[in-house]
């Protein structure tokens, strides 16, 4: 954890010593417990002039991780409730499908509310340490890799209460810390709208050369409105937007499969268009895809002939393009 030259030390630099010299003990939440004590953007060493804030050298560490991953995408979304994180894990099957060899990963940004891990099928299976760094879990489905810190609470009902520093503290260790070997795709599941969490990511990826954002968005209004923050502030940051998906646009009947509008058509495209962002797509809403999700199930395998598969493939291969691009 470091050498303090100094007679006077804070207390809670000594809990800090204290924690790093426990054995035996579950890697996940010892993390948790360690960073509920000290800020993780630096440490303060107390010297007879004051305190000197003394930085740390991860970015590095992140940049060697992150730079045998071919391909990082961030998928964003301007509020909740639009199934960002349902079609982060749609995304992320269908992948790990279009190409067999494909190697795909997903970490779980969310850090207050993560679903990654129920959505993948690798709930309440804890994060384990290797000689190497974080193992992380392997989804049963394609073998996707996922990281989050749903699967480093004691609970499901477990709340985080993290600031700001500490939500980057515990997602530089997911980028850092991780042993995610060689990938082809690496999702990153942000929580709904702008915060430490996003601007955090775009500065330890700034040196990797990160694809871009997927923002997600149902066709109502008021999700509009915030989709105009998002794409203001992928430019401000300097983030390409791969694209926009509107999710939820239409019903699919489980019955008959006749496919019903839920809200006014084209808007989601026409915002698309006055930003000269490309629009990647509708993905309708399919009870059967839904409960799929909600039990770790694969939809790609369960229907592949859905409406909800075919349309996420045009998705896919519309990323592909403007990746390549």
């Amino acid at each position: 954890m470091g050498n303090f030259h100094s007679s006077t030390k804070l207390v809670w630099v000594m809990h800090l010593e204290v924690l790093g010299a426990m054995h035996g003990t579950d890697a996940g939440q010892v993390f948790l417990l360690r960073y509920w004590l000290v800020e993780p953007e630096y440490v303060m060493v107390a010297q007879d002039k004051g305190f000197v804030n003394v930085k740390d050298g991860d970015q590095g560490d992140v940049d060697t991780r992150m730079k045998v991953v071919k391909h990082k995408i961030i998928i964003l979304s301007g509020k909740g409730g639009v199934g960002k994180s349902t079609f982060c894990s749609l995304l992320s099957l269908s992948l790990a499908k279009c190409q067999s060899t494909n190697k795909v990963g997903v970490v779980d940004l969310d850090i207050c509310g993560p679903s990654i891990p129920k959505l993948l099928a690798v709930e309440g299976i804890p994060i384990t340490d290797s000689p190497y760094g974080w193992k992380p879990l392997i989804s049963p489905h394609d073998g996707i890799k996922v990281m989050s810190v749903g699967s480093m609470l004691p609970s499901d009902s477990s709340a985080i209460t993290f600031r700001g520093p500490r939500k980057t503290g515990l997602i530089k260790r997911f980028l850092k810390d991780t042993f995610w070997g060689k990938l082809d795709y690496l999702l990153f599941d942000t929580p709904p709208g702008t915060s430490d969490e996003h601007m955090t990511i775009v500065k330890l990826l700034k040196n990797v050369n990160p694809d871009g954002a997927v923002i997600v968005t149902t066709p109502q209004d008021v999700a509009l409105d915030t989709i105009r923050r998002e794409i203001n502030f992928c430019k401000k940051m300097g983030v390409k937007i791969i694209g926009i998906v509107e999710n939820m646009s239409n019903f699919v009947c489980p019955c008959c499969e006749e496919i019903t509008s839920l809200f006014p058509s084209q808007g989601v495209k026409k915002l698309a268009d006055s930003y000269n962002v490309p629009y990647l797509g509708q993905l309708p809403m399919d009870p059967r895809v839904a409960m799929c999700s909600e039990q770790g199930e694969n939809a790609m395998n369960k229907y592949p002939d859905s409406h909800v598969v075919n349309s996420l493939q045009n998705i896919v291969q519309q990323i592909h393009t403007e990746i390549r691009n």
